[in-house]
């Protein structure tokens, strides 16, 4: 699986005016919004089944120090769609006053 494609995929459905995202490898680096010191990262990398592809988000500070994270293992051909979905779950946590 190519991870990296799966990022730019996830990045390019993400990114609009309010919103930065930018793949980086097989993660991608989204800023929810742009005063704010903290990051999301979401990162794609092998499930422990076969066809399963592993999503993390996590929630980074200033200096990229992993605040909060979670994770789960989705069916690959859904990963892009799932890791957009549990991104804005996050961000309803992570940014109660961006929602």
């Amino acid at each position: 699986m190519n991870y990296s494609r799966l990022a730019q995929m996830t990045a390019k459905r993400i990114h609009n005016p309010g919103i930065n995202a930018r793949p980086v490898l097989n993660s991608v680096y989204v800023d929810v919004t742009p005063d704010a010191d903290r990051t999301v990262k979401i990162q794609f990398g092998p499930g422990a089944g076969r066809g399963e592809t592993h999503v993390e988000i996590s929630l980074l500070d200033e200096r990229k120090a992993t605040l909060d994270t979670v994770g789960d293992a989705f069916d690959t051909n859904w990963a892009a769609t799932k890791a957009y979905s549990a991104l804005f779950a996050a961000i309803e946590v992570w940014y109660p006053a961006a929602t």
